[in-house]
């Protein structure tokens, strides 16, 4: 992946980080939340299968979808994970 671009699955689960409906609504309906987004089937899958545990901490986060670690905290960090609600 290019590093001049945060992946929207890094910007999707920074905001699920940060708010806790967000994140909810992600556990509970995540081929919803990912309608319009580009991610992979094998992405969504990952994400079908997250608990609340695994929002813990930012390293339990990316290592349950196979994120780098560093490429979810930029997620975090983006103007659209701070702004944008599922």
């Amino acid at each position: 992946m290019s590093s001049d671009r945060t992946s929207d699955l890094a910007i999707l689960l920074g905001h699920a980080m940060q708010c806790e409906p967000c994140r909810d609504r992600l556990l509970t309906e995540p081929d919803r939340v990912v309608v319009g987004r580009k991610i992979t089937n094998e992405q969504r899958a990952r994400l079908a299968q997250l608990s609340p545990e695994d929002f813990e901490s930012a390293v339990i986060l990316a290592a349950a979808v196979g994120l780098d670690v560093n490429e979810l905290r930029e997620g975090q960090n983006h103007p659209r994970a701070r702004m944008r609600h599922f």
